[in-house]
């Protein structure tokens, strides 16, 4: 099915093996008053948001996962989670900080991204930040094999992930297909079958359509140690954009 739906506690080894949750929260608190408010675009299970939390801020979390969503439910913290799509998320609230990162605007259709900009512009508070991380053109052409196995492993669970790339050049369109094996520490097996697309943006796009949506990027960083970008434009590119006028819509 698209999207990410699978145990969400499955996600939690996998995303280990790809993730710093130490380096990303203490990115993501530089830029937050004491108290501030925080919302993360595309959460999935929740965990920059318990490190945030337990940080004392206040937190928001939306994903279109179901699986994700209720395992961050069950998973505890002061948090507020909304089970929808990023673009059809809609709120009256305002926040210091708004982040979509490890690629969540990729997901988007591209009728859809200008609209949710202009629509984060207006959910920041005077002199908040937004935060995103895109997986542009040289990731996708860099990263590309039509085939990939991939093993995790954590305390006698092993997850194997078998996973084909297609990509539709006349669209800019990536296909990722994935079909997720679990061996329990017990031996009991299951299966899970998920696709999704992303949108291949480049990031002079993206530069584009934040200008479009009120918004003028302030720091390019590389890695969210604060590393300065690739001359070449390989691996991360997180933008860190503000208001034009420093105020909300």
């Amino acid at each position: 099915m698209t999207g990410f739906e699978f145990p969400g506690e499955y996600y939690e080894i996998i995303r280990k093996d790809f993730r710093n949750l130490e380096v990303e929260s203490s990115f993501f608190s530089s830029y937050l008053p004491a108290a501030g408010r925080v919302l993360d675009l595309g959460c999935g299970t929740g965990t920059n948001l318990r490190a945030l939390s337990d940080l004392g801020y206040a937190c928001t979390g939306v994903d279109q996962s179901e699986q994700f969503i209720d395992f961050a439910m069950k998973a505890g913290g002061d948090i507020e989670y909304v089970h929808c799509s990023a673009a059809d998320y809609e709120t009256q609230e305002q926040f210091d900080l708004i982040y979509a990162v490890f690629v969540t605007l990729n997901y988007l259709k591209r009728d859809e991204l200008g609209r949710l900009l202009a629509k984060v512009r207006g959910w920041l508070r005077p002199g908040g930040r937004f935060v995103v991380d895109i997986g542009h053109m040289l990731n996708f052409a860099d990263s590309y094999q039509p085939y990939i196995v991939a093993h995790h492993r954590h305390e006698g669970i092993l997850i194997t992930r078998l996973i084909r790339h297609a990509v539709n050049a006349h669209t800019a369109n990536w296909r990722h297909e994935e079909t997720i094996l679990v061996r329990e520490a017990d031996g009991r097996v299951s299966m899970y079958d998920n696709f999704f697309d992303q949108m291949a943006l480049t990031a002079p796009e993206l530069r584009q359509l934040l200008k479009e949506a009120g918004l003028t990027v302030t720091e390019e960083y590389g890695s969210f140690r604060k590393e300065i970008p690739s001359p070449r434009g390989k691996g991360h590119l997180i933008f860190i954009a503000e208001s034009v006028d420093g105020t909300s819509s």
